[in-house]
């Protein structure tokens, strides 16, 4: 169910920070928020071979209040993947050294509902970005680019959502490796999707995480409510979680808009 917050007014200052310690400030002033966040519950879809999501009540009103245990992967729910997911070495951000300037920022969403609806498997292409950019104007340097294929509708029907076939193999659209490169010559912050994956399920040689993680960018898994925005002119906010070292993160991720 989609969660629409109505705000009388929100204006934040958002700092960016630079290499020479420079500073630049945005405001933004919206008058709605939208919830991407998909929920958390014991049954939700998650990454075949991994362990679903467990929540286990270790105390109750009788004890005078409510406690709960939870048992997650880093990859399960709306997540980030941090550079250190794929990519190895010195300089490559762990989830925790994501900088907040880059987590606070303009979100682009490219939607290929059409497409998807008759190919399961559809990649994002450089078409469709070019197409957009026809319409909207070119992507902007750090913003998020979101994919919006409709597929997190799915979310509470899990077989459906992970959608693996006999053999094993799963089907889901995701970004294609030309589209990746093309938004990493846009400089972009991110990118996002509404499925498991960056990638198409049926690509499990990850090019676009290579690709995207490699550069040192971080990505966006699981999202909801991507109907509520706009094309362009929405503000994200990602509060992923600050794990010390972690490779990826669950994050509840806000979109405002005027």
């Amino acid at each position: 169910m989609k969660q629409i917050i109505h705000l009388v007014f929100f204006s934040v200052f958002m700092l960016c920070g630079s290499a020479s310690a420079e500073t630049l400030q945005m405001t933004i002033h919206a008058n709605r928020a939208v919830d991407l966040t998909q929920p958390m519950y014991t049954g939700m879809p998650y990454w075949p071979g991994t362990e679903p999501f467990k929540m286990e009540r270790l105390a109750d009103y009788d004890k005078g209040y409510r406690m709960h245990k939870f048992t997650l992967w880093e990859n399960i729910g709306t997540h980030v993947d941090s550079p250190s997911h794929f990519a190895a070495g010195k300089g490559k951000r762990t989830i925790d050294q994501l900088p907040l300037d880059q987590l606070i920022v303009p979100i682009v969403i490219i939607n290929v509902q059409d497409k998807v609806e008759s190919n399961d498997d559809y990649q994002l292409a450089v078409a469709d970005i070019v197409k957009w950019e026809a319409d909207h104007g070119q992507i902007g340097k750090g913003c998020l680019v979101v994919m919006n294929t409709g597929w997190y509708k799915k979310f509470s029907d899990p077989q459906g959502y992970v959608n693996q076939d006999e053999e094993g193999v799963l089907h889901f659209p995701g970004f294609s490796a030309a589209s990746a490169k093309l938004l990493l010559q846009r400089e972009v912050a991110g990118i996002g999707i509404d499925t498991l994956s960056l990638d198409p399920g049926n690509d499990l040689s990850f090019p676009v995480h290579n690709i995207m993680l490699g550069a040192n960018k971080y990505q966006v898994e699981n999202m909801n409510n991507l109907d509520a925005l706009p094309a362009t002119g929405a503000i994200v906010v990602i509060g992923v979680l600050p794990v010390r070292n972690g490779s990826q993160a669950q994050a509840r991720i806000t979109a405002l808009m005027a």
